[in-house]
């Protein structure tokens, strides 16, 4: 099979670090000279949308644009924007202790395909063909759902298809489809939390390659805690089983997508997604 890089990308390295732009502190003094409830909501979403498209086009400058200029295609999975989930997750339970399974999937999936529609969009403005795909689009058949699905298996033609166009697939992250049997129709799932992980790798593996790459908003493993720990030491490689043995486990991957990925023999690079050509930390997997 043709080298076809995977690369994936988490919420906070989409949004950025700032989510607002990076004087947010001129924002705070700004706002505090609105006295109009309406206007100051209307501010707040034109810098995080502002925020959001440079943060867009740097990713799309630092990490997909060189894999085109260098002939590759890559396949790019996507989370949702940093807090987009928690937010849609905080709506379903302001209208209802009890939401339909149904209709509570298709509500926290709606964060993957914005991101996914933006990030596509972005790349087409800088020449670059894209085409953002749905997790049903991308052929992730799920085991069960429509809560808290795992993947079954994956059926890539259409990513395939694209991929053969020179067109760059960005696919929504955790979420798939199901064939369920009471309506006799096929019915969205998602995967649950961190489910993205899990998509990638399982991409990586039906299209035939032995490795995929986590964008993250750390630039490795360590080896505890760096946030809490000064002396905390960042690991060039770490097997999987030495990752599982970590209590608590890191929070640089779904535990669910190291899994999949110890059985399907797929590593795991762990890059930063702020500093591009970073050494990072590959994850052995067998």
């Amino acid at each position: 099979m043709a080298e076809i890089p995977v690369i994936k990308f988490g919420g906070t390295s989409l949004q950025g670090k700032h989510r607002f732009g990076p004087d947010e502190g001129r924002l705070l003094e700004d706002l505090h000279r609105i006295d109009d409830v309406n206007e100051i909501y209307r501010t707040l979403a034109q810098r995080r949308n502002s925020a959001r498209a440079r943060r867009l086009s740097q990713v799309a400058r630092d990490f997909i644009l060189p894999l085109k200029a260098n002939g590759l295609v890559p396949v790019v999975v996507v989370s949702a924007f940093d807090w987009a989930t928690d937010k849609l997750d905080h709506l379903a339970a302001a209208i209802t202790s009890e939401p339909s399974p149904r209709e509570y999937a298709r509500l926290l999936m709606s964060g993957e395909l914005r991101a996914n529609s933006a990030l596509a969009m972005t790349l087409e403005e800088k020449g670059c063909a894209a085409r953002s795909m749905t997790g049903r689009e991308a052929g992730i058949v799920t085991e069960g759902g429509p809560v808290g699905a795992q993947i079954d298996h994956v059926q890539p033609k259409h990513v395939l298809e694209l991929i053969e166009k020179g067109i760059v697939p960005v696919v929504a992250g955790f979420q798939g489809y199901y064939p369920d049997q009471a309506s006799g129709r096929d019915e969205v799932s998602i995967l649950g939390r961190g489910g993205s992980n899990l998509t990638a790798v399982a991409l990586a593996d039906a299209l035939g390659q032995d490795s995929c790459i986590m964008f993250s908003d750390v630039d490795g493993v360590y080896d505890c805690d760096p946030h809490s720990n000064a002396d905390a030491c960042k690991l060039s490689r770490v097997t999987a089983q030495e990752l599982f043995e970590m209590d608590p486990f890191p929070q640089v991957i779904q535990r669910e997508a190291l899994q999949y990925a110890c059985r399907q023999k797929i590593h795991v690079w762990i890059l930063s997604a702020f500093e591009p050509g970073r050494e990072g930390t590959l994850i052995i997997t067998h």
